[in-house]
């Protein structure tokens, strides 16, 4: 594993030491391309870019070469990268960079100065800006120095067993922290292929990893219920490695998964603020539903005194090092995190306390449930546990596992089925849409 202290650095060194070595997969065409093609691309994207440091380029041009090429430009130039969701309209993916201070876009269709920003603002020592949802819905910006994005590649790399022969299946959007930490940064340290798609279907994963030889394929549970599903997708031959992120990984699921590929999907536990936390290196726990795993390497995780989690380590994008997140846990003599709910997310039903996420945890043990969201709603001045399992199982079914599981009062009074969640493009339970859903449903 690299030392560079920047990224420039440790690309320097990686394609050099890999210069005809394939660097990158262009799944929907089947091209190859080698280190020195994408460091001849990324010189020249860079020379288009004022050599002024502390501005900022947003990257909106999805799973693709030109992504990473921007992304190493940026860098050769000491710009941030901002990277926005590709599938937006291009007025909304040039509105939103501007908002952030952007002073070019990297879109689909090539690089585009973003005119009528007076002053733009400057990204003083920010390698990248990671953005996660706020509680506005206004996206909230995470500064990311070389440092820490270098620390939380190394952390993966090293606690995953991610070496440089490796190739990742990269379906996952690149600029998402998992992502970054899982699939851009070893490509950038150590040298690691990557082959990427920007969009798929679960028939085409197959027939991928046999061409390419991939071995290492970071995924979201949809994804993983989308393929136990599929009856045309029979074999994953050639993975050594999944890894499951981005949302709650139900056992049921890792079960079914394994049952059906001879493959366990490794849970992972990780922020925005922080990058990976934990992972479960043999899978166990995956299986059973126990824990998030054990910290990664050079990461260390504590309670604070109301339990929530509190994250340290070189990766932790604060001054101090350390992060306290919303998540409430609980941790083993082994050093295993269990999340058990999220800080002011509890529902005081007739003077008792329960955590939606107990609810959520229960549901998904339920074999036919592929995931669970429950929600707290208010009626006359009294809370009440809203859910809604993401399964084809009767209604009553349902009802009964809870009932078997759980005291009366904390069974949902609404309780809703949906074949699917809408989901965002990271994977993620789209929480708005669902609930929209759910009351279109009941009118």
């Amino acid at each position: 594993m690299s030392t560079a202290a920047t990224i420039g650095e440790a690309w320097e060194r990686t394609h050099r030491r890999n210069a005809s070595r394939t660097a990158l997969i262009d799944l929907p065409s089947g091209q190859e391309s080698t280190f020195r093609a994408l460091q001849d691309q990324a010189t020249r994207l860079a020379a288009a870019l004022d050599p002024a440091p502390g501005r900022a380029l947003a990257l909106a041009c999805g799973n693709h070469a030109d992504w990473l090429a921007g992304f190493l430009a940026a860098r050769f130039r000491g710009h941030c990268l901002i990277p926005l969701d590709a599938a937006l309209p291009a007025p909304a993916l040039d509105a939103e960079a501007r908002r952030l201070g952007a002073s070019w876009i990297l879109r689909k269709d090539g690089l585009h100065p973003l005119p009528g920003i007076a002053r733009p603002r400057r990204w003083k020592n920010a390698a990248c800006l990671k953005l996660t949802s706020g509680t506005t819905g206004v996206p909230v910006s995470i500064p990311n120095q070389d440092r820490h994005l270098l620390a939380d590649g190394r952390q993966v790399a090293a606690t995953m067993g991610i070496r440089p022969q490796d190739r990742n299946l990269g379906l996952i959007p690149l600029g998402h922290s998992y992502a970054l930490g899982n699939l851009v940064l070893p490509l950038i340290e150590q040298g690691t292929a990557l082959a990427l798609a920007p969009a798929f279907l679960p028939a085409q994963i197959p027939d991928w990893i046999q061409n390419h030889g991939l071995t290492v394929f970071p995924t979201v549970p949809a994804v993983l219920r989308a393929l136990v599903d599929a009856p045309s997708v029979a074999s994953l031959q050639g993975l050594r490695r999944v890894i499951s992120a981005g949302a709650p990984l139900a056992p049921t699921l890792a079960r079914a998964f394994q049952q059906k590929f001879g493959l366990i999907p490794h849970n992972f536990y990780g922020s925005s603020e922080t990058g990976g936390i934990c992972y479960d290196r043999d899978g166990r726990a995956s299986l059973d539903g126990s824990s998030a795993g054990q910290p990664l390497h050079g990461v260390t995780v504590s309670l604070s005194r109301s339990g929530r989690v509190r994250v340290a380590g070189p990766a932790v994008a604060t001054p101090e090092g350390t992060f306290l997140l919303r998540d409430i846990g609980s941790l083993a003599p082994d050093g295993s995190l269990q999340i058990l709910g999220r800080a002011g997310a509890v529902a005081n039903i007739g003077g008792k306390k329960v955590s939606p996420r107990e609810i959520e945890a229960a549901l998904r043990t339920l074999d036919g449930v592929a995931d669970a969201v429950c929600w707290v709603r208010l009626a006359h001045g009294r809370h009440y546990l809203a859910a809604a399992a993401e399964s084809a199982l009767p209604l009553d079914t349902i009802r009964s596992h809870l009932a078997g599981l759980l005291p009366t009062w904390k069974i949902p009074r609404e309780l809703h089925v949906l074949r699917t969640f809408p989901r965002n493009p990271r994977g993620k339970t789209d929480l708005p849409r669902l609930q929209a859903r759910v009351r279109s449903a009941e009118k």
